[in-house]
C-alpha cells in the first residue's frame, strides 16, 4: 500500500480502533465469566481468596511489598532475627512491580493480593488475543482462542497457591517471538522495531518467573534449530541464541541480591535443593493433560445426566496413582486437547514446514519430548542441574499452541455469517469444558452436594476474620514484642506437621497467620532454614524439655507463647498444656481461639519471676549468653535426617560443602569442635577442610563402624567464617541417589572456651 495515498491513514485508524474494540469485548467478556464463574458480586475483597498452602507463602510477600516496597525481607518475621528471602529468592520483579503499583492504589495488601490475581485473567485474554492477531486468526475466531487460553484449568486450579505461576500472561508474547525466528522472522537481523520488541519481550520474560524463563530458553532453542532446518540459516539459531543470552543475562541480574548474599553468608543451597529425580515425579504426563477436569460439568438433559466426563479422570486418579501431583492441574479440554493431538500427529505430516503449523508441531514435540515422563529433562536434571524440576508447568506454552491450531482450523472453514455465531457457541462449549461444577453448577442437580466456589471462598472470608479477631487481641494483650510459635515449622517449603494420633495437620505456612493479622508483633515463624536462628529453634523447640524451653524463650526475647495443637497428638497436646500451665502458673493470662486449635501464653510474667528469683544481674548474663552463643551452619552439600532438634547425630556430605561458624559478638571466640567421621561406603576418602588461619585440615577417613574420632580447637573471629568441606574418594562410588552422599559427621560437638 502507498503510504501517501490519503485514505491509508483513515484506514489505519479505523484498523486500529476494530482492534481496540476486540480488545474491548474480549476483557468485558473475561471478567463477565469470572463475574458469573466465581460469583465477585459476593466477594469480600478484604479477605484473601486464598488462605492456605502456598498462598500463605505468597501473602507475606504481597504485605511486605505493598507496605515497604521490597518483598526481600520481613522485620517482624524469624525473630529473634529478621527474616531474609535471599537463600530462597522470588525473582518475579515483573510481578512484584505490578503489585507494588496496585500498592499506590489500594493500601489494604490483602485487596491488592486478590486484584493481582484477578487481573492475571484479562492481561492473559489481551496478551493471547494481540498475538492470535498477529498469527492470522480472523476477529471472532482470536477472541474465541483468546479466551479458552484465558480460562485454562492451570489458570483457575493453581489460583492463588501458585500465585506467580497464575499470571502467565508473558507465555503468548514469547511464542510468538518464538514462532516468528521458526519462520525466518529474526531480530538482530532484520527490521529494528522488531529486534527492540523481541529483545523487550525476552528482558519481561526473565523478570516475571524462573520456570517461564526456562521454558522460554527452551522452545527458544528448539525454534532456532527448526529455523536453520526448514532453510532460513544459521542466523535463525544465532537469533534465537540472542534472546536466550537476554533472558539469561536478566535472570543472572534478578539473582544477584541472592549472588551476593550467598557470598558473604555461606552458599545455603539445601534451601532450594532439587534432586534430580523429582523431573520424574514433576513431569508432564499426557494423560492427565488429555483427561476431562476433575468434577467435570456432567452431560445430559433431565434430573440424571447422561455422561459424566469426570468419572474418565476419577478412575484414572485411583489409589495407586495417588503421586500425580501437580500435573493434575495441567488438563487442556476437548479443543486444546484436539489441537495438541493435530500437533503431534502434524510432525510425521506433510505440512508446510515454514508456515505456523509446522512451527508449532515442532515446539509441541520438542517441549514433549523434554518434559514427558522418563524425557530429556530427566537427563538434564541429572547432568546440569536439577533447579527446575516441574517440567509439567511447560503445559501452559503447549496449550496455546494447542488452542491457536485448534481455532486456526476452524478458522479456514468457508467465510461468512457463522462465524460469529459460530465461535461464540465453540467458546461456550470451551468454558463449559474447561471449568467444574464449581463454577456453574447443574441446577437440576441440587442435591448433589456440590461446593461452589462462592462456599469456598466464604468459609476462607470467615476463617480469616476469625483469624483477626483473635490476634487482635493477642496484639491488645501484647502491643509490642515477640512471640515464638510451637511446633517448630521450617521456613520454607517444610513437610506438614503431623504426630501420630492428631487430628489434622499444620501444613507449611500457617505459622504466618499471626503476622498477618497484627501490626507490631514480631514472630518466630519464618526464619530461614539452615541459618543460626533457624537452628537455634530447632534446639530450643523440638529437644528442649518445656522448663528449659520456657527460660530460654524468656532468654531470648519472646513476650509469648503460641501453641498450635491442631498436628499435636492429643495427649501430648494435654500433657504440654498441663506442663506449660504448671511452669507459668495458673495466673498468667492465656488467649484462646474460638476454633481451640490455637492459644497464646502470656510470657511476662515468668520474667518477671525469675528475675524476681534468680535476680536481675544473673537473669541479665544469662540472656547475654544465649543472644551471643556461637553457632555452626551446614550448608553447601550437607544434609541431615535426624529428629528436629537433633540433627548434630548425624550430618550427610557430599564432594562439597560449607561450615559456616557464626560469632554473634566483636570479640574473638575459643571453640572446640569434635565428632567422628566415616564413609558411606567401605574404602577410604580423602576429607579436607579449607578455611584460612581458622581451620585448615586434611585427613583419611574409612568405612569403620565407629568412625575417625576427631578434635579440633578453633578460634573465630567476629561475623560469620566459611570453612569449604572437600571429599575425595578413593575409588569411583556408585552413588544411590542424586544426592552423591560420601560421608557422615557423628555426634558433632561445639564447646566454647575450650
Amino acid at each position: 500500500m502507498d503510504t501517501s495515498d490519503a485514505s491509508y491513514q483513515p484506514a489505519r485508524r479505523l484498523a486500529l480502533l476494530r482492534e481496540v474494540g476486540l480488545h474491548l469485548l474480549a476483557a468485558s467478556l473475561t471478567v463477565g465469566i469470572l463475574t458469573a464463574g466465581l460469583r465477585l458480586d459476593r466477594a469480600d475483597f478484604h479477605a484473601p481468596f486464598g488462605y492456605e498452602y502456598d498462598s500463605l507463602l505468597i501473602l507475606p510477600l504481597v504485605k511486605e511489598t505493598v507496605e515497604r516496597a521490597s518483598p526481600w525481607s520481613a522485620p517482624r518475621l524469624g525473630a529473634p532475627g529478621e527474616q531474609t528471602l535471599h537463600d530462597f529468592p522470588v525473582v518475579d520483579h515483573l510481578h512484584f512491580a505490578i503489585l507494588w503499583l496496585l500498592g499506590r492504589i489500594w493500601a489494604d495488601p490483602v485487596v491488592v493480593f486478590n486484584l493481582f490475581h484477578l487481573l492475571t485473567y484479562p492481561l492473559c485474554t489481551a496478551t493471547g488475543l494481540f498475538v492470535l492477531r498477529r498469527l492470522g486468526l480472523s476477529a471472532p475466531a482470536a477472541v474465541c482462542g483468546a479466551l479458552l487460553f484465558c480460562f485454562q484449568p492451570y489458570h483457575w486450579l493453581r489460583g492463588t497457591a501458585h500465585f506467580f505461576l497464575s499470571a502467565y500472561f508473558l507465555v503468548p508474547l514469547t511464542l510468538w517471538a518464538t514462532l516468528r525466528v521458526c519462520q525466518g522472522e529474526l531480530p538482530f537481523f532484520g527490521r529494528w522495531r522488531w529486534t527492540v520488541g523481541a529483545v523487550v519481550i525476552a528482558a519481561l520474560t526473565s523478570l516475571a518467573g524462573a520456570y517461564y524463563a526456562f521454558f522460554a530458553c527452551l522452545l527458544l532453542a528448539v525454534g532456532g534449530v527448526y529455523g536453520w532446518v526448514v532453510g532460513h540459516g544459521w542466523r535463525a539459531a544465532v537469533a534465537a541464541g540472542g534472546l536466550i543470552g537476554v533472558i539469561f543475562v536478566g535472570g543472572v541480574l534478578a539473582h544477584l541480591p541472592a549472588f551476593s548474599y550467598a557470598k558473604a553468608h555461606g552458599s545455603n543451597a539445601a534451601v532450594t535443593r532439587r534432586n534430580a529425580e523429582d523431573a520424574e515425579v514433576y513431569a508432564l504426563k499426557l494423560a492427565q493433560m488429555l483427561l476431562p477436569v476433575a468434577n467435570h460439568n456432567p452431560v445430559g438433559f433431565g434430573t440424571a445426566p447422561v455422561f459424566e466426563p469426570a468419572v474418565l479422570r476419577a478412575m484414572y486418579q485411583a489409589p495407586q496413582y495417588k503421586w500425580l501431583n501437580e500435573s493434575d492441574w495441567s488438563p487442556l479440554g476437548l479443543i486444546g486437547s484436539a489441537g495438541f493431538v493435530f500437533l503431534l500427529v502434524a510432525c510425521v505430516l506433510p505440512v508446510k514446514k515454514s508456515g505456523p503449523v509446522g512451527a508449532c508441531a515442532a515446539l509441541t514435540l520438542g517441549g514433549v519430548l523434554f518434559a514427558t515422563h522418563g524425557g530429556a529433562g530427566a537427563i538434564f536434571n541429572l547432568m546440569a542441574t536439577g533447579a527446575v524440576r516441574c517440567h509439567n508447568r511447560i503445559s501452559i506454552y503447549l496449550a496455546f499452541l494447542a488452542v491457536f491450531v485448534a481455532c486456526r482450523f476452524l478458522d479456514k472453514l468457508p467465510n461468512g455469517w457463522w462465524k460469529w455465531p459460530g465461535f461464540a457457541a465453540v467458546l461456550g462449549f470451551g468454558i463449559w469444558d474447561q471449568t467444574d461444577t464449581s463454577w456453574f453448577p447443574d441446577v437440576r442437580r441440587p442435591d448433589a452436594g456440590i461446593k461452589l466456589a462462592t462456599d469456598a471462598r466464604d468459609d476462607t472470608a470467615r476463617k480469616w476474620r476469625a483469624d483477626r479477631r483473635f490476634f487482635e487481641q493477642v496484639e491488645e494483650l501484647l502491643p509490642t514484642g515477640a512471640v515464638f510459635t510451637y511446633p517448630y515449622m521450617a521456613f520454607p517449603e517444610s513437610p506438614p506437621y503431623l504426630e501420630a494420633g492428631s487430628p489434622g495437620k499444620i501444613e507449611s505456612y500457617e505459622m504466618v497467620r499471626g503476622y498477618l493479622h497484627t501490626k507490631q508483633l514480631r514472630w518466630s515463624f519464618g526464619a530461614m532454614k539452615y541459618r543460626a536462628v533457624d537452628g537455634w529453634m530447632r534446639t530450643v523447640a523440638g529437644a528442649e524439655p518445656v522448663p528449659r524451653m520456657l527460660e530460654r524463650l524468656v532468654l531470648a526475647g519472646f513476650d509469648a507463647l503460641l501453641v498450635d495443637k491442631k498436628g499435636l497428638n492429643p495427649r501430648r497436646a494435654d500433657a504440654l498444656r498441663a506442663e506449660i500451665d504448671r511452669v507459668l502458673g495458673h495466673g498468667s493470662p492465656r488467649l484462646f481461639h474460638p476454633d481451640g486449635r490455637l492459644v497464646v501464653y502470656d510470657l511476662r510474667p515468668y520474667r518477671a519471676y525469675l528475675r524476681a528469683n534468680q535476680g536481675a544481674e544473673r537473669l541479665d548474663a544469662l540472656s547475654l549468653v544465649e543472644r551471643e552463643a556461637v553457632s555452626v551452619l551446614w550448608l553447601g552439600g550437607f544434609a541431615s535426617y535426624e529428629p528436629t532438634g537433633y540433627e548434630a547425630r548425624g550430618h550427610w556430605g557430599g564432594p562439597a560443602g560449607e561450615l559456616v561458624f557464626v560469632n554473634p559478638t566483636d570479640r574473638d571466640r575459643d571453640v572446640e569442635v569434635s565428632c567422628r567421621l566415616r564413609t558411606v561406603f567401605n574404602d577410604a576418602a580423602r576429607l579436607t577442610f579449607r578455611g584460612g588461619t581458622v581451620w585448615t585440615d586434611s585427613l583419611t577417613i574409612d568405612g569403620a563402624e565407629r568412625g575417625l574420632a576427631y578434635r579440633r580447637r578453633l578460634r573465630l573471629p567476629p561475623g560469620e567464617t566459611v570453612v569449604k568441606v572437600t571429599c575425595d574418594p578413593a575409588v569411583t562410588v556408585l552413588y544411590t541417589d542424586s544426592k552423591r552422599q560420601l560421608y557422615t559427621a557423628l555426634d558433632f560437638k561445639l564447646v566454647e572456651g575450650k
